[in-house]
């Protein structure tokens, strides 16, 4: 009687054995799922806000024709140590007022002297909503000490 209750009780284990594994089987062989897509709105991008070096900014500079050059100096900074040609001169609080008459998306390059004011700048801009910012590290002075070209406005 032993052999026939413990040959009933292998039987029952080899039978929830298997049941048990054939999930398992089945999710082993079946084919794997195809990449979720995202919808355009949540595709990852690149960031709106980027420190750059002076010579990736001479290279944006040159390959993107609307990209604004904002300088964040003051009138008398800009005319003792120059500027980068072409770059037009707005005040911290224009910014951080968020009353820039800009687009928000036009590539902006925010410069200062050593790039904490415009480092401060871009960030703020991202949070009005802006798309596309660069901020020059180390600034005008890490710009003139790559020999980069300098323009004195009168």
């Amino acid at each position: 009687m032993n052999k026939i209750i413990a040959f009933f009780l292998l039987l029952a284990l080899a039978a929830c054995s298997s049941e048990q594994t054939e999930p398992a089987k089945k999710a082993a062989t079946a084919e794997p799922p195809m990449a979720k897509q995202l919808p355009m709105s949540q595709t990852p991008s690149k960031p709106a806000f980027t420190s750059i070096s002076p010579l990736t900014a001479q290279k944006l500079i040159a390959d993107k024709t609307d990209l604004l050059i904002l300088d964040t100096r003051t009138t008398r900074e800009i005319v003792t140590n120059g500027t980068i040609a072409g770059a037009q001169q707005t005040s911290l609080r224009t910014i951080f007022q968020n009353e820039l008459t800009i687009p928000k998306e036009t590539p902006i390059l925010v410069i200062c002297a050593v790039g904490g004011r415009s480092y401060a700048a871009g960030k703020i801009m991202v949070k009005h909503g802006f798309k596309e910012i660069y901020n020059l590290s180390g600034g005008l002075d890490k710009w003139k000490a790559a020999k980069l070209p300098v323009v004195y406005p009168k």
